[in-house]
């Protein structure tokens, strides 16, 4: 143990707080230098949080599809709310586990079958959380991916999401995206402290006037400028061409699946 370490202990569990959780270090790269937080109270109260609840929410994360590895602050993150990570594969069960507090599906590059499709619809109409990072796929499609959202009036586009407009877009390049973050319980902190997020390579969905207000919440939008390049990752402008789709897009969304569930 490094000095300046701590042990959290309660009955027969126990978390170890490193030096380095409880004053984080990051580079900048502007200055080439170092930027030092302190975030005691955060790794305490998680650490708190772990030995007194021995049961602690399951993450279940799809495997299968060609799907890329969490960034390592994703699983910092999930591990500071005392997720339990698990992988999982729908071919080789009959159900999605009980146990389940949320399932995640992160980056895949080839699409679910069918059968996987029709266990998602059940699970979130259930009470299941389904919390999906995808976006478009070179030579690829995710049609049954996708058309778990078509129930609520939400649409996937064709294409890659290309912004015109200067201010929502970020290096000067036009599709690192910079939507407009919308008022929801997952965007209000951010909103609060005046975050920009950053969406390089997205698709763009297209919410119907039946899902808007009916259980769907756009949580980022793109400008009335946008529109979507049908070339995907084969084009060579960034102009609007003929059969580019018009924006303005979603880039996030939360759908009520009612009875509790939810998909991001």
């Amino acid at each position: 143990m490094a000095n300046n370490s701590r042990v959290v202990e309660g009955g027969e569990r126990s978390r170890f707080i490193s030096y380095d959780d409880i004053y984080l270090s990051e580079p900048d790269m502007y200055t080439y230098s170092y930027n030092t937080s302190f975030d005691g109270e955060g790794a305490i109260t998680s650490a708190i949080d772990y030995v007194v609840n021995a049961e602690q929410p399951q993450l279940y994360r799809l495997e299968g599809h060609g799907e890329s590895e969490l960034p390592s602050t994703f699983q910092d993150q999930l591990e500071k709310a005392n997720m339990e990570l698990h992988d999982l594969s729908l071919l080789t069960v009959d159900a999605i586990p009980e146990d389940a507090a949320c399932l995640l599906i992160y980056a895949p590059t080839s699409d679910i079958s069918g059968e996987e499709r029709d266990m998602l619809a059940d699970y979130v109409t259930g009470g299941g959380k389904l919390l999906v990072m995808a976006g478009p796929v070179d030579g690829a499609s995710l049609d049954n991916l996708y058309s778990l959202l078509s129930k609520y009036g939400v649409t996937a586009n064709e294409g890659i999401v290309i912004e015109s407009d200067r201010e929502h877009y970020a290096f000067q390049v036009p599709y690192i995206l910079l939507p407009d973050m919308n008022s929801h319980a997952i965007t209000d902190s951010m909103i609060e402290e005046n975050y920009l997020a950053i969406m390089p390579i997205a698709q763009g969905l297209t919410v119907s006037a039946d899902g808007e207000g009916s259980g769907v919440t756009s949580l980022l939008t793109t400008s009335a400028a946008s529109f979507s390049k049908a070339a995907g990752y084969d084009l060579d402008t960034y102009e609007k061409e003929e059969g580019d789709i018009d924006g303005p897009f979603a880039l996030a969304v939360s759908i009520d699946c009612g009875n509790g569930g939810q998909i991001i």
